[in-house]
């Protein structure tokens, strides 16, 4: 056998496992009970990220929802103490426009590197609204 051809697959696992970005581990009880789109989930995760610092954490695209009449992404959000999913408010697709026309699915697992969002709260709970983006790695 070429010796060259036994570094192919060995290349291509590692590539592939690249494709869900960083494994994470959660450490928080309010995400393994509670589903991701509850606002026990939400405002907790809203604590968090306003402990730990929006510029601090890592986010990874997971899927493209819609939902009661309002278009999502779903993005794990990752810190070394924090593994969550995000349920985040899209209403300026400009920059994003491959992961709506997509569904999402040729994104799966790409890197969201400089996203922004808002967190806002009201009597109805908590919402992350998307701002921006500074580009996808894929």
């Amino acid at each position: 056998m070429n010796p060259h051809c036994a570094f192919i697959p060995a290349a291509l696992a590692i590539g592939l496992s690249a494709c869900d970005g960083p494994a994470c581990t959660n450490r928080n009880p309010v995400f393994d009970r509670a589903s991701y789109s509850s606002q026990e989930y939400q405002q907790e995760l809203a604590d968090r990220i306003n402990r730990i610092g929006m510029d601090k954490l890592s986010y990874w695209l997971d899927a493209y929802v819609q939902e009661h009449g309002n278009e999502y992404i779903l993005v794990d959000v990752r810190h070394d103490s924090l593994c969550a999913m995000a349920m985040i408010r899209v209403k300026d697709w400009d920059k994003i426009e491959g992961v709506k026309r997509t569904k999402g699915v040729s994104y799966k697992g790409a890197e969201l590197r400089g996203l922004t969002f808002n967190v806002t709260k009201d009597s109805s709970g908590v919402e992350f609204i998307y701002r921006t983006l500074d580009r996808i790695v894929d």
